[in-house]
């Protein structure tokens, strides 16, 4: 009762990132954009960061308003560079949009004070400390996507898979896949305050990346299946090691593909 007691909002609020993070990561596997949700929530980071600068507290409305006017921003720009994709690759962009979120948001926590605990903050976040009113507030937004996702899915399944057929349909790709980037930066701007940029990224790829790997089909299913058994075993973990618990679940995470990939070879090589 005691680990209950201590750990079951930190359990739940797992849950509930897990549901969105795989619905949108295994269009982010298929699109072969792997980096674009660190990159968003690097983003996030830094209009956290700037918030920093005048004077807002990491963690507060205000500073997630900061988070997702900066995500939104490059959920914008990334979304324009599908178009240029022919002659260089779209990961290009983003792992560009990555690094100078990241260089950004170190130059401006430089000039302010207790500027490395914020940052350590922002990259591991504090999900041990979420309460049941920080899990409804955040399954209520991730509800609200999580629908958006789910009517306008044929759309974003149609753009994922072939945007050239898509534009040929009558879809507006350009619209949609702005959609779809925006949808992952107000995702990622929640998430990072309350997991880090570290643990966001892998809930999003970990998942859907091992569910390719085991099943041609139900994917989403099999993702969150995957997802909280092994946010759960983190967790855990971390309280009987007393270990700090994102970076727990992260290595869970890491063991348990390694161990899909060298023990289970026949759904890796199909």
């Amino acid at each position: 009762m005691e680990f209950l007691g201590f750990m079951g909002a930190p359990i739940v609020m797992c849950i509930v990132l897990v549901g969105i993070h795989v619905q949108l990561g295994l269009h982010v596997v298929r699109r072969g954009v792997i980096f674009v949700d660190i990159a968003l929530a690097q983003t996030s980071a830094l209009g956290a960061a700037v918030g920093v600068l005048v004077g807002i507290e990491v963690g507060t409305p205000y500073s997630g308003l900061f988070g997702v006017a900066a995500a939104l921003l490059a959920a914008w720009g990334i979304s324009l560079t599908r178009s240029r994709s022919g002659r260089v690759p779209q990961e290009a962009f983003i792992g560009i949009a990555y690094v100078v979120a990241a260089a950004a948001s170190i130059l401006i926590l430089t000039r302010v004070p207790h500027g490395a605990e914020e940052t350590e903050s922002l990259l591991v976040g504090s999900i041990l400390w979420m309460g049941w009113g920080d899990v409804l507030q955040t399954a209520v937004l991730y509800a609200g996507l999580g629908a958006f996702l789910y009517f306008g899915r044929d759309k974003f399944h149609a753009v994922t898979e072939n945007s050239r057929e898509a534009a040929a349909r009558g879809i507006n790709v350009k619209l949609w896949d702005f959609l779809f980037y925006a949808v992952i930066g107000v995702t990622v701007t929640r998430s990072v305050q309350i997991a880090g940029v570290f643990l966001v990224f892998t809930f999003l790829v970990v998942p859907a990346v091992m569910a390719n790997l085991l099943r041609k089909d139900r994917l989403l299913i099999t993702g969150w299946i995957l997802g909280l058994l092994i946010s759960i075993a983190g967790v855990i973990l971390s309280y009987y090691l007393d270990l700090p618990t994102g970076a727990t679940i992260v290595c869970a995470f890491g063991l348990c593909l390694l161990a899909v990939m060298f023990f289970v070879p026949a759904a890796a090589s199909e």
